[in-house]
């Protein structure tokens, strides 16, 4: 055998199995790995925002909220009709007279005088009159009564308080709309954070996936080395520890996708969906951030939670308008009727008879305990506490626009060292396997570069969700999320 050979044999076929040994290993695991359930049904972005709006039970409260304050609304038009009021009675009752004595029909004279001349007699009409006949016993009397009566009451000043009162509804109707609005931003808020979680989570098993799928081909090339004589029995084992720990990795990798899925879920009011795909194109990003001024003008304006407060203090200011009418007089105009039928021997002029009547009064309560002008000083009170709470609400509108913008650049900053490391790692990687292969490195050498990648490839993608649900929640705290903010 010629030195050539010798080389050929030493050297080429070894590195020749090498290879066929590694390509057998790939296929085996990108096999194993192969995506499944293709066939699920997948719901993008804005399909689970509107499921979860469907039926969100915090969303209902404040829809029945804002019903009962278009209520109130109603309620102060109807302070400005009068008061209708009709009615009716009937009555049917016996009475008995005991031990009364008794009388029969008489006839009493009555002097009749001649019309012209008063002092000339002219004769006798005879009076039915009633005789005692001196027999005593019970006497029973039925009677039986009918009205129908209506009265109408219309107050035309009671201190501006109808006006005020109408006001001040008015505004808590436009308040309670903007909470709806508000609330229904937040749905979505916590919706479209919840699909990011899930992404992310689908992405970290991804590298989980591909880090052990890495393991195995370093342990398949450790395990190949030390049958050729050029590895030690410590390398394959642990390359066989490092194997074994990524399959922990991706077992809780998968377990976290599940817990990102049914929290998802729960988000959408649907805990017991049935798995679907989600669509993983929206994590694409430019990684734009504004100026922290430009955002918090907007929020000022934008808002509906902010919006939703200023109503507030519209309303607790007309409350004081309402409060300070009590110390004012009261005027009502007022009709009435009235016709009954009242058949009783015992009534004093006509069975059945009517009445109508009309007019206006005044009122003015001068005392009453302090009622009104405590009410008056409560009023205010609630509008300067009105007005404290949107203070309050725009001092913390301004911190957490600030926070968020702050998370927004950190998580930039993070994106943008992740794929510079990402790089190095891949370049430390390689460097590693080959001095492995020279005998220049250790097993522990490529471990650790294989550590490195997984890390950077997992911060990547940390660092590129964040950024996502960060840039979400910057959009609802400016009062972006105007898409959800109505019905659709």
């Amino acid at each position: 055998m010629t030195r050539s050979q010798d080389l050929k044999s030493r050297f080429f076929l070894p590195l020749m199995a090498v290879a066929c040994l590694l390509v057998l290993g790939s296929m085996a695991y990108a096999q194993e790995s192969a995506p499944v359930d293709s066939d699920m049904p997948m719901l993008s972005l804005d399909d689970c925002v509107r499921l979860a709006l469907q039926d969100s039970p915090t969303l209902l409260i404040t829809e029945e909220r804002r019903h009962l304050a278009a209520k109130d609304v109603s309620n102060a038009y109807g302070a400005f009709l009068p008061d209708l009021t009709v009615g009716t009675n009937w009555q049917k009752s016996e009475r008995t007279d005991y031990d009364v004595e008794g009388s029969d029909p008489g006839t009493f004279p009555i002097p009749v005088f001649d019309a012209n001349n008063p002092n000339q007699l002219i004769g006798h009409a005879a009076f039915p009159t009633s005789v005692p006949n001196g027999l005593i016993g019970d006497q029973t009397i039925q009677t039986k009564y009918k009205d129908i009566n209506g009265r109408a009451n219309l107050n035309i000043f009671s201190g501006f308080s109808k006006f005020s009162g109408l006001s001040s509804a008015k505004s808590g109707l436009k308040a309670a709309e903007a909470t709806v609005g508000y609330t229904r931003e937040l749905v979505a808020e916590n919706v479209i954070a919840a699909y990011f979680n899930l992404l992310r989570y689908q992405k970290l098993l991804e590298v989980a996936i591909e880090t052990r799928d890495q393991a195995a081909k370093e342990l398949e090339r450790t395990e190949t080395y030390f049958r050729l004589g050029s590895a030690a029995k410590s390398d394959v084992l642990q390359q066989r520890v490092r194997l074994e720990n990524t399959k922990l990795d991706v077992v809780i990798a998968d377990n976290t996708v599940n817990k990102a899925f049914t929290d998802l879920a729960f988000n959408m009011n649907r805990p017991l969906a049935a798995a679907f795909r989600v669509d993983s194109t929206v994590l694409d990003t430019d990684y734009s951030v504004e100026a922290v001024s430009t955002l918090y003008s907007e929020a000022l304006t934008a808002r509906k939670d902010i919006q939703s407060t200023e109503h507030n203090v519209d309303a607790r200011n007309k409350d004081v308008t309402s409060a300070s009418s009590n110390l004012l007089p009261r005027v009502d105009l007022f009709a009435s009727f009235n016709r009954y039928n009242n058949e009783s021997p015992f009534i004093f002029g006509a069975q059945k008879s009517g009445n109508t009547a009309f007019g206006y009064s005044v009122s003015w309560n001068i005392f009453d305990r302090m009622q009104s002008i405590n009410g008056r000083s409560k009023a205010k009170a609630n509008a300067r506490i009105a007005e404290y709470e949107l203070e309050q609400a725009r001092m913390n509108v301004q911190v957490e626009i600030r926070q968020l913008h702050n998370s927004l650049v950190e998580a930039r900053e993070r994106a943008g060292v992740s794929r510079e490391t990402i790089v190095q790692s891949e370049e430390e990687l390689r460097l590693a396997q080959e001095r492995f292969r020279v005998g220049a490195g250790t097993t522990l050498d490529v471990i650790v570069a294989q550590v490195n990648l997984a890390n950077s490839r997992a911060q990547e993608v940390q660092a590129m969700c964040d950024f996502l649900i960060a840039e979400t929640q910057m959009s609802r705290a400016v009062g972006r999320l105007n898409k959800w903010a109505t019905a659709q």
